[in-house]
């Protein structure tokens, strides 16, 4: 006898409910980040202090995010959830309410993204793994592909909005759309409690007992070693390059507010149909070269943008450096859930935030750069810096363009 045919993933409600809070943070907060950079930028003209504000914003992940793992493992996960979308819908507001009253202030904004950072630090560990435990094995890269969608589509709409509110109204309209934004994720998450397949681990031990256990269980996995290892890669060297994008915008191409937000939006542009093809025709076994291929595509035309003097080109290579960001940020997620025993699943996908918050060190390299020899030519040599990093990554763990088994590990 044959099994019954699985719905579509986006026809289970659970895993609805978790993508479009998905997608409503990430419309959020691809706008957020826009505006807050051409802020900053212009109110005191330092490369630095914009990479400083997106460094904020990652530094809980290394702070915290093994022991959001561990904390999503022993408690209510709907619960956390609502409480991280309530905080970030008052700190929008609030910023929102400073700024149409004339009293915002950069260290304001600054506090703000540590705060929106801690939040993002649960994101992984919490709704990345819900999602990984109602889809299973057979459907987790489809699962993290439409999520990634859900996130490109943000990218493209949230930088042209907060453009567009930023040369309008100002900071306050951009705050608090999202402000609005994050309440309407409250409501829609509070209507449906997510429904998983199986037991929930119930784990017993202490916080720190279980970041250990959570850190031991990587000896057990050298190919999880080796993806944690260029997620690191990535986010020192790869990610921070899209700090620079509002300030190569205004200082390099000349642009208005509007015109950065449509320039920063064309990344979003480039991950979207590279996510709808990862949806519908990615396969497991080819989910670790996909990844590793991801990175290497993104630090190429990461060199582009950073030799780019044209906004049509500049535009271009931003769609070229979506195309390879939606590579990895799929299986990125997939692979971690993929190569971890169930056990540890939740305390894994916290070390991965961890792995994600050494991008406050790849910030502080480039925004230095940045101030001293200027944002293009910082890119230039973060640029080629990954790419010999990650050269040497792919040699260290061969296994990483291996396949991929079709299964989650025994415990």
């Amino acid at each position: 006898m044959h099994a019954p045919a699985q719905r579509p993933l986006l026809a289970e409600p659970s895993f609805l409910v978790l993508w479009l809070v998905g997608a409503l943070v990430g419309a959020a907060r691809w706008l957020e980040l826009l505006v807050v950079g051409i802020y900053v930028f212009d109110q005191t003209g330092s490369p630095l202090l914009v990479a400083s504000m997106l460094m904020l914003r990652m530094l809980p992940l290394a702070l915290f995010g093994a022991f959001a793992g561990v904390i999503a493992a022993r408690f209510d996960r709907q619960r956390i959830l609502l409480s991280g979308l309530a905080l970030l819908a008052l700190l929008a507001g609030g910023m929102g309410w400073l700024g149409s009253t004339g009293r915002l202030e950069v260290w304001h904004v600054a506090v703000a993204a540590f705060l929106a950072g801690t939040v993002w630090a649960m994101d992984f560990p919490v709704r990345r793994t819900l999602i990984g435990e109602i889809a299973g094995p057979a459907r987790t890269g489809a699962a993290m592909s439409l999520d990634t969608m859900a996130s490109s589509g943000t990218k493209m709409a949230g930088p042209i909005a907060g453009g567009a509110l930023y040369a309008a109204v100002g900071m306050e309209g951009a705050f608090l759309l999202t402000a609005a934004t994050y309440g309407v994720a409250c409501v829609v998450l509070a209507g449906t409690r997510p429904r998983v397949p199986g037991r929930l681990t119930n784990v017993a031990s202490g916080v720190f007992s279980g970041v250990r256990e959570g850190m031991a269980g990587l000896r057990d996995s050298p190919t999880l070693v080796g993806v944690l290892a260029v997620t690191v890669v990535f986010n020192v060297w790869g990610f921070p390059i899209l700090s620079m994008v509002p300030v190569i915008g205004k200082d390099v191409l000349g642009l208005t507010p509007f015109e950065v937000g449509l320039i920063a939006s064309m990344e979003g542009l480039g991950s979207l149909p590279a996510a709808i093809c990862l949806a519908l025709f990615g396969r497991t076994l080819q989910f670790r070269r996909l990844y590793m291929g991801g990175v290497g595509l993104y630090l190429v035309f990461a060199l582009g943008f950073a030799l780019s003097t044209n906004t049509i080109l500049t535009g271009l290579l931003l769609l070229g450096l979506g195309v390879g960001l939606a590579s990895f940020a799929a299986m990125q997620s997939a692979l971690v859930l993929l190569n971890a025993p169930e056990r540890l699943r939740r305390q894994m996908m916290g070390v991965l935030s961890v792995c994600i918050g050494m991008g406050p060190l790849g910030f502080a390299h480039l925004g230095l750069m940045a101030a001293w020899l200027g944002a293009t030519t910082a890119c230039l040599v973060v640029a080629l810096e990954g790419l010999i990093v990650f050269a040497l990554v792919t040699l260290r763990w061969r296994g990483l363009l291996a396949h991929q088994p079709d299964r989650f590990p025994d415990d």
